[in-house]
């Protein structure tokens, strides 16, 4: 009779609910706010663009994908909460971190074409 009696949450060494606590999710939301306020900076070149009409292509897709990076926030914001507060915080830290590095890495992917095949002119002249 002297012999402990182990639950489920000792046997496995974690917590029912293991991953990051609320105190990284509050750091992380607030990195993304800054990110979010940040790239909102792109806005304005991207009316301009599109508001002067008649863009080929590569210069409509730019203007239309470069000012979402606020929306990309958001969205980290909300799936990260999501999945903490539905007992998923392992991957609430990954979805708020990923959502946004998808974004600037196809930011910084389209820029960097642009340079290689345009010499950094948004038309690349045949």
């Amino acid at each position: 009779m002297g012999r402990h009696v182990q639950d489920e949450t000792d046997e496995a060494g974690t917590s029912p609910a293991s991953g990051p606590g609320r105190a990284w999710l509050i750091s992380a939301s607030l990195v993304i706010i800054a990110f979010g306020v940040a790239s909102s900076v792109m806005w304005e070149p991207a009316w301009r663009m599109l508001g002067g009409g008649g863009l080929p292509v590569p210069a409509a897709v730019f203007a239309v994908y470069s000012p979402c990076g606020p929306l990309a926030a958001l969205l980290a914001l909300v799936i990260g909460w999501l999945r903490f507060n539905g007992g998923q915080r392992g991957s609430a830290l990954k979805w708020m971190i990923a959502i946004p590095v998808v974004w600037l890495i196809g930011l910084l992917g389209w820029l960097a074409a642009l340079q290689a095949f345009c010499d950094g002119a948004l038309v690349c002249a045949a």
